[in-house]
């Protein structure tokens, strides 16, 4: 009798646990629960269920990460948001992957458990994207914090070398120094580029900046299309879904098992570019048929 109750017990606990490892729980964190975010989950949803079969998942916000992960024993964390990447990246015994981080690099300290996928498109794309409308532009003003984006600022610099254009970069330290540090830059450039340097680039600075643009007949150049929306001509930027598939792919490897570590962290393969017709006008400038044909216009 004792046997056939312990036959019976191992039948029933043996499918759960085989269940277990066919069917991987993924603890997905949000920072914030707004539209992009939820486009990112949908396109990593998308890209991984394609390659495998049965993905459990939960949602939650940064506050509730803890209990869950101490409860739930998650096979994976999805990090959505830097919060919620600053949250999962202290459990260093689960696989984590990012996106919608626009610096990961400021949040990480060379954890092995972690890739993902950067929200800042490469200096490459936008530099070509830049090219691509304004083919007349050589001399491209960048205002930067050595110390948030000097990095970035080199690699832009040995790109702009390939497509024969000159980067004339201003350092600043305090979105106070942006006013002045445009001044300097009158008259020396052919187009003002704004990358996402969270010392240059603040509410206060957005509209020095276009106002610089406006009173000089200056285009501006900008890593997110909300931007296009207030003066700048243009914009090269993620698509969230398509970031959320690039993380979908890297999540599909981890669980089939490679390790984090082994996957490099990976920037936007393809970004969307974005023109205001109403500012190329007002700067009397032309789009090719070409960049129409690939941008998102907006009026």
């Amino acid at each position: 009798m004792l046997r056939i109750i312990i036959l019976i017990l191992f039948l029933l606990i043996v499918p759960s646990v085989i269940s277990s490892a066919d069917h991987p729980y993924i603890l997905v964190i949000q920072s914030l629960g707004i539209s992009p975010y939820n486009e990112a989950l949908a396109g990593f949803r998308s890209a991984l269920e394609a390659k495998a079969r049965g993905v459990g998942y939960a949602v939650l916000r940064v506050n509730e990460a803890d209990q869950a992960i101490r409860e739930r024993k998650p096979d994976m964390i999805l990090a959505i948001g830097a919060e919620a990447l600053r949250k999962g990246k202290k459990y260093q015994h689960i696989p984590l992957v990012h996106l919608m981080v626009l610096n990961p690099h400021s949040v990480l300290r060379n954890e092995r458990n972690v890739t993902g996928v950067s929200m800042a498109v490469s200096p490459e794309r936008q530099l070509s994207a830049i090219r691509r409308v304004l083919p007349d532009a050589r001399r491209i003003g960048v205002l930067f914090d050595p110390d948030k984006s000097g990095s970035f600022l080199k690699r832009a610099m040995s790109s702009a070398r390939a497509l024969r254009m000159e980067i004339r970069a201003r350092e600043v330290t305090s979105p106070k120094e942006v006013a002045d540090s445009l001044l300097a830059l009158k008259g020396t450039v052919d187009a003002i580029w704004m990358i996402p340097d969270t010392t240059a680039i603040t509410p206060d600075t957005i509209e020095a900046v276009m106002l610089f643009s406006m009173r000089n007949g200056i285009p501006v150049c900008s890593f997110s299309a909300k931007y296009v929306g207030v003066g700048a001509l243009m914009s090269v930027e993620a698509s969230p879904f398509d970031m959320g598939r690039q993380a979908g792919e890297m999540a599909a490897r981890i669980l089939s098992g490679a390790k984090a570590a082994d996957l490099q962290p990976t920037e936007v393969e393809h970004p969307v570019l974005t023109v205001n017709e109403t500012v190329l006008r007002k700067l009397r400038l032309k789009m090719s048929d070409d960049v129409r044909a690939r941008a998102r216009i907006v009026r």
